[in-house]
């Protein structure tokens, strides 16, 4: 079986784990479902997602956890990351301009965190075109994220 790559997993838990406490709560996986799709899971949904992922049945979900659940049921080719770039992409184009950013953080600000609205600042002010691409996405994400310690 093919796993995924750990710093591709590692960018992804930061992603969820938005207050970097080194665990993922049942109410981070709620917002960044809500954000991503716009869907909003029950609390049913929740517990059995929570009791796939939650090995040691702690209540949250660790580093090794994640990782787990990623590498037996995710398939290699859809982390999730292209669905959260794409959250932005509003007109499908490859590209997150600044109006589309805008847009959605007037639509979903407050379901998202301020490390994702950061990602997309800190290149917007890099970017003399004031488009993000996918690539560039992860790998300000990457540069975010990489002194982030992993319990």
């Amino acid at each position: 079986m093919t796993t995924h790559d750990i710093q591709e997993l590692k960018l992804l838990f930061s992603l969820f784990d938005t207050d970097h406490d080194g665990r993922i709560t049942q109410d981070e996986i709620k917002r960044l479902v809500e954000t991503v799709s716009g869907y909003s899971w029950t609390e049913e949904q929740l517990a059995a997602f929570m009791k796939i992922a939650d090995i040691d049945t702690s209540g949250d979900i660790t580093m090794e956890e994640f990782t787990v659940m990623m590498n037996k049921y995710v398939p290699t080719s859809t982390l999730g990351l292209r669905d959260l770039f794409n959250t932005f992409d509003l007109n499908d184009d490859g590209f997150v301009d600044k109006q589309e950013f805008e847009q959605v953080i007037k639509e979903k600000g407050k379901q998202l965190n301020q490390d994702q609205i950061d990602i997309f600042n800190k290149i917007f002010q890099k970017d003399k075109n004031s488009k993000v691409t996918y690539e560039q996405f992860i790998d300000g994400a990457m540069e975010a994220y990489k002194n982030i310690k992993f319990n």
